[in-house]
């Protein structure tokens, strides 16, 4: 029975990798195009978002922060200065990703 558990982790993570990798793609993608380089937004506001958002790395790295960790600072910081929608992502993704995959992983090896 252990044996087959880490098979299914290990597809479980697999998963789990690939939907942040593209969360974290799109995100960058849209904040990039739209908000990074925007003249009329003052760089400081630009540079906040840049330090969770502005590469590829720093995306996944605070996609997996919002899911795991402490997620309501990066979402209140695109929030306040991108767009309010983006208080709708980090309440829905915390939701859909961090209570329900996370859940349902940690309750298949508690069972």
């Amino acid at each position: 029975a252990l044996r087959g558990s880490f098979s299914i982790l290990a597809w479980a993570c697999v998963l789990f990798f690939i939907v942040q990798m593209a969360l974290a793609l799109l995100v960058t993608n849209v904040l990039t195009n739209s908000y990074l380089a925007d003249e009329s937004v003052a760089l400081t506001d630009r540079q906040a978002v840049y330090v969770y958002f502005g590469t590829f790395t720093r995306s996944i790295y605070s996609m997996f922060e919002i899911t795991l960790a402490n997620w309501p600072p990066v979402s209140r910081l695109l929030a306040e200065n991108v767009s309010e929608w983006f208080m709708l992502f980090g309440v829905l993704h915390k939701l859909a990703i961090g209570f329900a995959v996370v859940s349902v992983v940690s309750g298949v090896f508690m069972q």
